[in-house]
This record gives C-alpha cells, structure tokens and sequence, in this order.
C-alpha cells in the first residue's frame, strides 16, 4: 500500500513537472505576443521612438513591436499595446554586440509574423492599417545606451468614395485587392510578393443615406504601382447575405483597374456605385452627408510618455474617378 501511495504521488510529480515546463515553452512567434516589461531588469539597449511633428502627445498606431535581430534570426522582441506604461520605450538586456532593430507601428488586430526581418507578414484576419517601420544597425555595450528611433511610413492607402448614399439593403461591403502586399520588406521598406487582400465591413443602418468611405492599406511592391480592386455589397451582415446587383456592375461586382499608388501617398477613388449619377434612387445626382465606413487617419490612437517626432502627414493625394 505505502509503495502504491508512493508511486501514485510520483506520478502526480512528473505531470506536475511537465505541465509546468509546457507552460513555461514560448516559441519564436508567440514571444513578440506577449506583454514584456518596459524596461528589463540589467537592461543595456534602450529603444525609444521620437520625432518631430504637429500632433502633440497623439499616435496614428495602437501596436508598437520593438524586434532585435542578428544575422537575421530574431533575438528577442517586445509588444506594447497603446495605454501601457511606458508606450514607446523599452529597454533589453543582450551581450554586447552589434544587431538590427526593426520598430513596427500599426493598428492591426493582431501582430504579424516577426521571424523574418525580410518578410513581416499581416493576414487577412489581422486586417491591415497604416504601418510605420525602422531598421537600422545598432551596437550594444556593457552600460546602457538610448537609441532614439524614427519610423516612416510604409504603406499607400485606397480611399474610396461614393458620390451617392447608401440605400437600407445595402449591410455589408467587402474589397478584395491585387497589386500590393500585406507582407514588407523592412530592409527595403517595400512589400514582399504581391497578395490578394480582403477587408469585409457591416454597414450599420445609421449609415443609411449617406455617402461611404473606406480606407484600404496595403504595402507597395516598388517606387510606382497599381491596384486592382473588386467591390462587392451584400444585403446581410457578417459574411451571410446577397450579392446586391447595381448599375454599372457585373452580376453585383464592380473591377476598378490600375489606381495608382504609391507609398506614403493617399489615392482617393470616388464615384457613383448605387446609382447612375443620373438623379434617379438614393443619392443620384451626387447628394452630400457625413459618414466613414471605415478606420482612418481620423481617428488618432493616444501614446504616453515620449513624444512623436515622426511626421504622420501622408505625402500626397491623387484622385481617381470611377
């Protein structure tokens, strides 16, 4: 019996043990996940990002992801979330030696792979948002270092536009774009292959009667490039509803073909979708009002503690009608 009750405890022991060293596992991509302290104990690279601009004590990003790298495997990495203390600063302790630090700003629900310095990957499922990125050299010694970083944008971004308003069946909107990528280069600053990227948005019935706008990001893949975009209204929301036929589509599918972007620049595409532009049905005729379907540079995200010295202002806007 005394040997039984022994063995019984052991065995308890040993899963105790396993579970434990289980919960104690954290791979590549899940450390750039987790909440990390500020400024780690020892600390001897301090990362803090700063700039000059017009926006005081406001951030157009809500994620912060400091990432150190050598030889292009990641070392260790930090996200700080919009609110925490200390948003824009963090502090690492690592063996002297030089590294490659890439900061990557952003809004997106969730963090992109942070592996590969040279393919920084957002899924359709963590959305894609103005992104701001750095990476440069850094040499890390025994006493602790402040490395002020700033970060430039990234990525282009689609406005587009209705001239005409929503009519009360319209509940859902989605895109789906070619030409870009959602996955950037940081040695380059350019994105990677190009991708097919979606953003789907409920239309809430207080949108009804006014015009549309939606902001749609994406990484150019060179200096000078061009989108195709497919638009798509649905009669229900979350992904259950109708394909909605308009004028000026194919079976309920409009094909925008070469918006031009490019990075850091703004092109806004607006025209008629629920109408002819002749006058006839809702909004016809180019009717006025407010609303915004979608996130934007309007909607500033608050930082503590450091000030921006990066320049958030897009650099330029083209405009293409449909």
């Amino acid at each position: 019996m005394r040997n039984g009750l022994f063995t019984f405890a052991l065995s308890l022991l040993v899963i105790f043990s396993l579970f434990a060293s289980c919960e104690k596992m954290v791979t590549d991509e899940e450390e750039g996940q987790q909440q990390q302290p500020a400024i780690e104990t020892g600390a001897n690279l301090i990362l803090k990002v700063v700039a000059a601009g017009t926006r005081g004590d406001s951030a157009p990003w809500t994620t912060l992801n400091f990432v150190v790298y050598q030889a292009d495997k990641k070392v260790k990495g930090i996200t700080q979330k919009e609110g925490e203390n200390g948003f824009g600063e963090v502090g690492m302790k690592l063996t002297p030696g030089t590294y490659q630090v890439m900061v990557l700003a952003h809004s997106s629900a969730s963090n992109p792979s942070l592996s590969n310095p040279e393919n920084i990957k957002f899924t359709n499922a963590d959305g894609f948002s103005d992104t701001f990125v750095a990476y440069q050299d850094v040499v890390v010694e025994e006493t602790a270092k402040t490395h002020e970083i700033s970060v430039t944008r990234a990525s282009a971004m689609v406005r587009f536009k209705t001239k005409d308003v929503k009519p009360a069946e319209a509940k859902q909107v989605s895109f789906l774009y070619t030409g870009g990528s959602g996955a950037i280069n940081v040695k380059t600053g350019y994105g990677v292959d190009q991708s097919k990227q979606t953003v789907t948005v409920n239309l809430p019935d207080s949108l009804t009667g006014k015009p549309l706008q939606f902001e749609l990001y994406t990484f150019p893949r060179a200096d000078e490039a061009a989108l195709t975009l497919t638009v798509r209204m649905f009669d229900a929301t979350d992904n259950k509803g109708t394909l909605l036929i308009y004028p000026g589509s194919d079976q309920g599918i409009r094909t925008f073909s070469d918006i031009p972007i490019k990075k850091n620049q703004i092109t806004e595409c607006s025209g008629y979708f629920f109408t002819d532009g002749s006058g006839d049905g809702p909004g016809g005729g180019g009717s006025t009002g407010g609303g915004n379907g979608g996130s934007g540079e309007s909607a500033d995200s608050t930082a503590t503690q450091f000030m921006l010295v990066v320049n958030p202002e897009w650099g330029g806007v083209v405009e293409y009608n449909y």
